[in-house]
């Protein structure tokens, strides 16, 4: 004999609010994964603090900004799409074009006044000098 399934609400409930997160997680990733968000990497280089940005398609050089307050570095840029015939038809056109920009807090500090930026195949590369001046030795005197 079989038993019979007995309508549990909670369980149903419980099983909706997953189903909920599943999609809400999903909907996080596509936005966080956008390719209109600039990606980038920063890590250490002797005693220089390197951020290098993705590959960014239709930069427009002269509107590069990027600036340093506290410890968050900003950088935004504005990006073009190449021209296109006026009789072309998109029939996928994923790229977006506009302003980007992307904050980070730098885990370093850094001196700020000697930074330098360039852009290197399409990437934007920033070094700034590691600021070892907060750090130091201690002097301890002696207790009488």
């Amino acid at each position: 004999m079989s038993k019979e399934q007995r309508f549990d609400p909670m369980k149903e409930i419980q099983n909706f609010g997953e189903q909920i997160t599943k999609q809400i997680e999903k909907g996080i990733r596509t936005v966080t994964n956008s390719p209109e968000q600039i990606i980038l990497d920063v890590y250490e280089d002797g005693s220089d603090l390197i951020i290098r940005t993705n590959a960014i398609d239709g930069l427009v050089k002269s509107s590069i900004e990027i600036s340093l307050e506290n410890s968050i570095l900003t950088v935004a840029v504005q990006t073009e799409a190449e021209a296109v015939p006026p009789s072309a038809k998109y029939l996928i056109q994923e790229r977006r074009f506009g302003r980007l920009a992307r904050q980070v807090e730098l885990p370093v500090p850094v001196k700020a006044n000697e930074a330098k930026a360039k852009v290197d195949s399409g990437c934007i590369v920033i070094t700034l000098p590691i600021d070892d001046s907060i750090y130091g030795n201690i002097k301890v005197t002696p207790v009488e």
